[in-house]
């Protein structure tokens, strides 16, 4: 029951994630990145801890102090400082360097072991993922450098994250580190927005822009991050990576269904691909 429990948690996770890449672009029209970030991880902050939660050690603060700021505060900053100069497309396909990057860090720190059939389905995704690129293209990819890099680094912040987060989310429990890692967030995110939303025409904010606020908080940002945690508490953080080969896919389906853009040959090949790559490295991957 567990198995099917963490695929659909994965799965859902990453259907998430694809619909904010459209969802964060419709809200940052009207909020500047930084803010947009800002008001994201202090929106899921005070969600998330509500519920009163036992403290956590002392000597376990400095580990989720520095997990918040790799999973949350340069994740969360870069992710949308990418997206706003690069298109959600793009980002979309940039961000399937995660699963490579956990993979080689979850070898040298040595969190899991690597197996033939777990890299030959990484390394199908990967081929799923590129399949994407090469149909579909990176159209305005060479426009827009600098919204590439930040979204690659966002990637690597995220692939430590999953690494090193992954003991103590199944020691301490899941929600109760997201909990407290958007919690850190929201303290150590105030003086880099303090002056954006200073400025900020708070009048010229559309209710669309809310609305697209208040879903991104609501979805891609709690629900997510509470289930991703959970699943990675049981599971294998290659694994757990691997599934981030899927948003490039559901981000073309959803296109397709929301703003009438074709599905292409090369996009079911890669559906394929990746699907059958995740399925293979899952064989191998614990499962608790």
């Amino acid at each position: 029951m567990n198995r099917r429990r963490v695929h659909a948690a994965l799965f859902t996770v990453n259907l998430l994630f694809a619909i904010n890449y459209v969802v964060s672009k419709l809200g940052m029209a009207k909020f500047d990145p930084i803010t947009f970030a800002y008001l994201r991880v202090l929106g899921a902050a005070i969600f998330l801890n509500v519920p009163r939660f036992a403290p956590l050690p002392r000597a376990d603060w400095k580990r989720v102090a520095l997990y918040s700021l790799l999973g949350v505060v340069i994740n969360q900053t870069l992710f949308l400082g990418g997206l706003a100069l690069t298109s959600a497309h793009v980002a979309a396909i940039l961000i399937t360097a995660v699963p490579v990057f956990t993979l080689g860090l979850a070898m040298a720190f040595r969190e899991e072991r690597v197996t033939a059939m777990k890299v030959a389905g990484i390394a199908l995704a990967a081929a799923g993922a590129l399949t994407v690129v090469g149909g579909e293209g990176f159209g305005g990819a060479t426009k827009s450098l600098v919204g590439d890099l930040l979204i690659i680094g966002n990637s690597l912040a995220y692939a430590f994250f999953l690494v090193l987060s992954k003991p103590d989310m199944a020691r301490l429990g899941p929600r109760r580190v997201i909990a407290r890692m958007f919690a850190i967030a929201a303290v150590l995110m105030l003086p880099l927005a303090a002056v954006p939303m200073w400025r900020l025409q708070w009048r010229a904010i559309t209710p669309g822009a809310w609305l697209s606020l208040a879903f991104v908080i609501a979805g891609p940002t709690v629900a997510a991050y509470v289930l991703n945690a959970w699943a990675l508490a049981h599971t294998d953080s290659s694994l757990v990576a691997a599934y981030t080969y899927l948003q490039p896919v559901l981000t073309v389906v959803l296109a397709a269904v929301f703003l009438g853009e074709q599905i292409r040959v090369a996009a079911v090949v890669a559906g394929i691909l990746i699907f059958t790559g995740v399925w293979l490295a899952s064989r191998t991957a614990r499962i608790a």
